[in-house]
């Protein structure tokens, strides 16, 4: 029998992994700044918005308006240019062009995912990744953030980039985060297998440190019903990030309740 890869496992599950892989290779060489970001997202939340409707903005020929951003913004913008997300216009204001506007509205986050699994042991690991698969006369695919394989069991971690302050009183912003557990949860009935585990990674703070107590108190009971592991906004730094992919990928319970289910 052949080793085990991703591509060899989800073979045997009718599905199969489609279309370039994501470039691992420029995720490495913008690591630090991914690490940064994940650092400082309150502030990078700030640094994201200025520049990308600086950009829009610049595409229709209509006037910037003047930055007003801290010292920490500013510096934050200086990275971004540097590792080639962003760049200066000739008025000087900071915009992004396709490939920036991908990284900055989640691209990073997948990419931060990836990091993690490689520093958290996984045999192999790619993000980004679109899956066809086909069961009876039915085919289609998906598409998933980050696939992580630690022997002959997977993981699957969905990356959502949200706001990072949680107003209870916004049904958008819940509606999103529990669509988020439901689409985790659905990845695992379609592709998981006993003893494969699943998790939203999501940039909402939803821990309430002061009170001990979860923000979202439903949302953490629905992932728990679904068994889909939430990494919030508390875990986003690397060593953290990390720290939870590994429990993820030595938790023996994995995804039993998802066996039966192959559409």
């Amino acid at each position: 029998m052949g080793s085990l890869t991703i591509e060899s496992l989800l073979q045997q599950r009718g599905s199969w992994l489609k279309g370039e892989p994501s470039d691992v290779n420029a995720a490495s060489a913008r690591a630090d700044l991914t690490q940064i970001i994940a650092a400082s997202y309150h502030v990078f939340e700030e640094v994201r918005d200025g520049i990308i409707r600086n950009a829009d903005l610049y595409l229709r020929g209509e006037a910037l308006p003047a930055p007003m951003i801290g010292p920490e913004g500013r510096s934050l913008q200086e990275e971004l240019c540097r590792f080639g997300m962003a760049f200066r216009s000739p008025g000087g204001a900071v915009i992004c062009e396709s490939q920036g506007r991908r990284y900055l509205t989640g691209g990073w986050l997948e990419e931060l995912a990836w990091l993690a699994a490689i520093k958290a042991g996984a045999d192999e690991a790619v993000f980004g990744q679109c899956l066809g698969w086909k069961v009876k006369n039915f085919s289609g695919e998906n598409e998933i953030d980050l696939i992580m394989r630690k022997g002959g069991r997977l993981g699957f971690v969905s990356c959502k980039a949200l706001r990072s302050e949680l107003d209870i009183h916004d049904r958008k912003h819940r509606n999103r985060l529990m669509d988020a557990v439901h689409e985790a949860d659905n990845l695992a009935d379609h592709f998981g297998r006993h003893g494969d585990a699943v998790a939203v990674l999501v940039t909402t703070d939803l821990i309430d440190e002061s009170k001990g107590a979860a923000r979202y108190n439903s949302l953490m009971g629905k992932a728990a019903v679904l068994d889909v592991r939430i990494i919030p906004l508390e875990e986003l730094a690397l060593n953290k990030l990390s720290a939870a992919l590994v429990d993820l990928l030595a938790d023996n319970k994995g995804v039993s309740q998802h066996e039966s289910h192959q559409v």
